[in-house]
């Protein structure tokens, strides 16, 4: 059977994310010619007509094969093509699919259709660029897209043209390592001084390694075997020597481990110091970052970055800058003391760097991409923890612990894996350094031992050549060891400063202006908005809200409700038209200023870890406790909240673990009063309560809109019958406008859910 095999160069970016099932691989080796191996494999979800069943699709250097198994006997061959009859690979984005196509001479081919998910997920997106690598090899001239051509979803860099990983919003092709260090040493900046001071120190504890080994040479040829026949007689001389000699090197061994010990502790300040910095600047950065960003990200893989990546560069800072200016100054060192010992000794000592040289290089490009996948994977372990552990009890609920159990037990045998890959390219890489270095020491002790045979060179000499030339030696293999540590800190703050090099899609404009305290006066002036840029959430939305007034949105699930409140928040940008808030277009405002006069009740309320009073108080942390009760009381929550034993100051789980759903509600409604805004937001706030509660939430929500403007969503359109104004939806459409009565006279959409509720609600009653 012919093995599936990855071309090296896409190793690390396309391949099979699951076994190639055995089908596939009886059916390709039935037709398969001699040493045709698979250099692309991808699964896809969807057949042409968008029904879900298993595709795959296959590259070789020779052709492009499309199968067809859905879990059959045996797999079907779909359709194939010659790698040299194509002329173009593309990705068409669809609603809720794709199509991957090639152009051939006379006509356009559509190879397997997929869904968003399976894009990215089998990296589907990955395959154009790794078409054109095979008909590169076969002699193509493949032409780089220039940024005009690169579509919205291609995965393409916009410089470069290559693919850009789909763990990564940073074209790794474009990136440069050295640049990107550069810009972590930048960090050390404030610290100018500590580095200095930690110079000093490596100086010194420098200047005493050199001189602790320099005492070889007067030991040996004093002492131990002095040339002189009198000197050698002298025994009480050589013993007065030998003392003055251990004393002088103990003192120079406790002098240098103080300082040594001294200058450990000083780079362990720095590193902490300089990772605070780096960590928080990450983390102030994301509360920046909009939400589109959060909706392309998983946040397990953002925990990882803002810890696990952090970490490792951590180490970098405290070990492997300590480490390589004392390899770089020792080596220069040793290097004048070498050549002034004996330079033809010296230049025999140089003959294994050339080895040395190319295997960590060569050995770093692997270890790179290695450690990229052992990245991924652990992101890919706090993914899968940051989903289920929040998400327990709907795992619980539909029994799927086991099921979660084998996820994580695959994503953690991927890891294992990719470890283990890592594991094997250091235990080669160390092996043959080592062999380097002690071919170069068989090389000095037969040279060097020759010449003290022939009397050109003193044991002392030869002594303390060979105690220079393995600590020469040793510091070469600690810039060799280097590499491996180098390579992890340079993976790590690619991802880290992807965070900090992403653009805020919601920042303010440089004329940005402060928002001064509003009335109230809200305008949607044709507000045109899609998340996709392909299919249009709300489409060409206008109208008026007065200061005071208090409107109704409801519709169809998906009519666009939320999405014409997230507007008004700026959360996310409109795609056409504006929208003013007392006449100010909310683009041109500081999001902070417009943000602090609004206040949105959700339909599930998220509360923190913390006290209750904490928890009413995030609106308002400046509050007082009379505050904070009073606010508590306006939302009929402070009876429950004194039922507590701690009172106000009850413990609130995760998520408001421990209170009900309409105590939850209360909560937030409370959070929302303290703030006092102009601007009230309330998204299905009674949806989910029991009706005595919902009669509760009501009133309580009827002092909060009082004097203020509102917008309210609700799907139970009892709740809207004293708004002043009712805006119905659908498919992102105003369809109906007006009061209750008015939209009931109308014989339209709003009356419709109204009868279909009342029909509902008697069903309920019987």
């Amino acid at each position: 059977m012919a093995s599936v095999t990855l071309e090296e160069p896409l190793q690390s970016e396309i391949g099979p994310k699951k076994e190639l099932p055995k089908v596939i691989q009886e059916e390709f080796t039935k037709i398969s010619e001699p040493e045709e191996e698979i250099r692309v494999a991808v699964p896809s979800d969807m057949n042409m007509e968008g029904v879900f069943e298993d595709w795959w699709l296959l590259a070789t250097e020779k052709r492009i094969l499309v199968f067809n198994s859905d879990h059959k006997e045996k797999a079907e061959l779909v359709k194939e093509i010659p790698i040299n009859n194509i002329q173009e690979v593309k990705i068409k984005n669809y609603v809720g699919n794709g199509i991957l196509e090639v152009k051939t001479e006379d006509k356009a081919i559509e190879l397997i259709r997929f869904s968003r998910t399976a894009l990215y997920k089998n990296s589907i997106v990955e395959v154009p660029k790794a078409i054109d690598r095979l008909r590169e090899k076969n002699g193509y001239v493949v032409e780089k897209k220039s940024e005009g051509h690169i579509q919205k979803h291609s995965g393409r860099c916009p410089k470069c043209g290559n693919i850009i990983p789909f763990w990564t919003d940073t074209c790794p092709h474009c990136l440069k390592k050295r640049a990107m260090l550069l810009r972590l040493f930048s960090y050390l900046k404030p610290y100018w001084y500590v580095v200095v001071i930690s110079f000093i120190l490596s100086l010194a504890t420098i200047g005493l390694n050199l001189a602790n080994t320099y005492m070889t040479k007067p030991l040996t040829d004093m002492v131990f075997a002095p040339t002189d026949p009198v000197k050698v007689a002298d025994h009480r001389h050589r013993f007065f020597l030998l003392n003055i000699f251990v004393l002088f090197l103990i003192g120079m061994h406790v002098l240098g481990t103080g300082l040594g010990t001294l200058r450990t502790y000083v780079m362990s300040w720095l590193g902490n110091k300089v990772i605070l910095d780096l960590r928080t600047s990450a983390y102030e950065y994301l509360q920046r970052l909009s939400l589109s960003f959060y909706d392309r990200k998983e946040t397990g893989r953002l925990m990882s970055r803002i810890t696990y990546d952090t970490g490792n560069l951590q180490q970098f800072i405290v070990n492997g800058i300590q480490d390589f200016t004392v390899d770089v100054m020792m080596l220069t060192g040793m290097s004048v003391v070498l050549f002034v010992t004996n330079w033809k000794l010296a230049a025999l000592t140089l003959i294994p760097l050339p080895l040395l040289t190319i295997g960590t290089i060569y050995f770093g490009q692997k270890m790179h991409m290695a450690y990229h996948k052992v990245w991924r994977r652990m992101a890919s372990i706090s993914a899968i923890l940051a989903d289920t552990i929040p998400g327990v009890r709907v795992v619980k609920t539909f029994v799927a612990e086991q099921r979660e159990i084998n996820k994580f037990t695959n994503i953690n045998h991927d890891f294992f894996k990719s470890s283990m890959n890592t594991a094997k390219l250091n235990t080669l890489y160390f092996p043959i350094m080592g062999f380097a270095t002690f071919a170069g020491g068989i090389i000095i002790r037969w040279f060097g031992g020759r010449d003290v045979v022939t009397g050109d060179m003193t044991l002392g000499s030869l002594m303390l050549f060979m105690g220079y030339m393995w600590q020469f030696y040793g510091h070469v293999n600690g810039l060799t060891r280097l590499n491996q540590m180098l390579q992890m800190a340079a993976s790590a703050a690619e991802r880290v400063f992807e965070i900090l090099d992403a653009q805020p899609e919601i920042d303010d404009s440089k004329s940005a202006i402060e928002l001064p305290p509003i009335k109230g006066d809200i305008k949607y002036d044709n507000v045109v908005f899609s998340y996709d840029g392909e299919k249009n959430a709300l489409d060409g939305i206008s109208f008026e809200i007065k200061a005071g007034q208090m409107v109704g949105l409801s519709g169809p699930s998906s009519a666009g409700k939320t999405t014409l409140v997230n507007l008004l928040c700026r959360f996310y940008d409109v795609t056409e038209g504006a929208i003013l808030v007392d006449g100010y277009d909310i683009r041109d405002v500081k999001v902070r200023s417009l943000r602090d006069q609004i206040s949105v009740v959700l339909q599930d309320p998220f509360l923190f870890h913390g006290s209750i009073a904490d928890n009413i108080a995030y609106s308002k942390p400046t509050a007082t406790r009379s505050e904070i009760i009073a606010a508590a009381k306006a939302a009929n929550a402070h009876e429950f909240i004194m039922n507590f034993p701690d009172g106000y100051d009850t413990m609130v789980g995760e998520r408001g673990v421990g209170l009900s759903g309409g105590e939850k509600q209360r909560i937030s409604i409370a959070r929302a009063i303290l703030k006092n805004p102009r601007i009230l937001i309330l998204d299905e706030a009674t949806s989910s309560v029991d009706t005595e509660t919902e009669s509760l939430i009501q009133s309580a929500i009827e002092r909060l809109v009082e004097g203020r403007t509102t917008i309210a969503i609700a799907h139970r359109l009892s709740t809207l019958k004293k708004a002043d104004k009712l805006i119905i939806l659908d498919k992102g459409k105003i369809v109906e406008m007006g009061t209750h009565d008015e939209l009931l006279e109308n014989d339209g959409l709003y009356k419709r859910l109204v009868t279909m509720q009342a029909e509902l609600s008697k069903v309920r009653a019987v």
